[in-house]
């Protein structure tokens, strides 16, 4: 039997996006998620960018969750990095 290989990074998802949460894209650029706050089924995400020391780079962005998710945001498995 072949062993389950657990993909190590992978597209954020809805149910991924928590307080914390460090996703990037596909140019490298990283980001931490400061806030998402849900109300009935719409929904923001603010977050910051980081620089290459995971330091903020500049000031909160905010965006609805769907155009969050849309600008293809990629996060790393479990115990592994970006």
């Amino acid at each position: 039997m072949a062993p389950k290989m657990e993909a190590t990074v992978r597209k954020t998802a809805q149910p991924d996006l928590e307080v914390g949460l460090v996703c990037a894209d596909r140019d490298g650029n990283r980001i931490r998620i400061d806030r998402v706050s849900v109300v009935g089924g719409a929904g923001t995400v603010a977050y910051h960018f980081l620089n290459d020391e995971l330091r903020v780079q500049e000031g909160i962005q905010e965006r609805s969750i769907e155009r969050f998710l849309a600008e293809g945001w990629y996060m790393a498995a479990p115990g592994k990095s970006l």
